[in-house]
């Protein structure tokens, strides 16, 4: 029996990476109205007008900034070497007690940006925020309205909940495996033309994907999946 719960997409957060010693929370601001703290050396730190957003974080990695100037796909290795070296600039345990607050506060907005870039949807939906939209998870685009993409997201389901062992999900993976990359590929050519509102169409549709995605990584022999908003 299908699962109607699927039927509606959930955002789904990608894993940070920290240093041991780091704080655990994370900085929920993603607007750019709200200058991000950077620390100089080992014993300073400013808030400066810069950086603005997640990209002025990584000037190596991302030197032309978010689209349309700068490609919306992203050198995920070049990114990730950026940012183990900007996270030994931001360990707390290198400033004085009366600045490791503002530290562990730098080093969680290092660790949201870099969680942010490397997901291309959590990218796109920030990208979205950038440039005013609301919050993309609780837009009402997110409702299907497109009958082709209402059935195969049916048929998607379908195929998890009935699974008997991993045999019977290849072709589904291989399928979603694609569907993922043509979003993406798509989302390049309408960042790069600026054409936002069917970049929040595409996000919709990636957004299923990637939790048929995440059904398929989770799923288990007699247990199927349970995928929920």
């Amino acid at each position: 029996m299908l699962q109607t719960s699927f039927l509606q997409p959930r955002l789904l957060a990608g894993r940070v990476i920290r240093a041991s010693t780091l704080s655990s929370s994370i900085s929920s601001s993603t607007s750019s109205s709200k200058p991000l703290l950077r620390l100089h050396n080992t014993h300073h730190y400013s808030t400066t007008k810069t950086p603005k957003t997640f990209y002025t974080l990584f000037p190596t990695t991302l030197p032309q900034g978010p689209p349309p100037t700068g490609p919306f796909t992203i050198n995920l290795r070049s990114l990730r070497a950026e940012f183990l070296k900007l996270q030994q600039t931001t360990h707390p345990d290198l400033f004085p007690p009366h600045h490791r607050k503002s530290a562990e506060t730098a080093s969680a907005q290092l660790n949201k940006a870099y969680t942010t870039l490397c997901s291309p949807l959590l990218r796109a939906e920030y990208l979205l925020t950038l440039r005013g939209y609301t919050d993309p998870s609780s837009d009402e685009t997110h409702k299907i309205s497109d009958h082709e993409l209402l059935m195969e997201v049916l048929e998607a389901n379908e195929v998890l909940e009935m699974a008997g062992d991993e045999g019977e999900l290849v072709e589904l993976k291989v399928k979603n495996d694609k569907r993922i990359k043509e979003c993406i590929g798509r989302l390049e050519e309408l960042f790069e033309q600026d054409r936002l509102d069917e970049v929040r169409v595409e996000v919709v549709k990636l957004k299923y994907w990637v939790n048929v995605a995440e059904g398929l990584k989770h799923w288990e022999p007699g247990k199927g999946v349970s995928l929920q908003h």
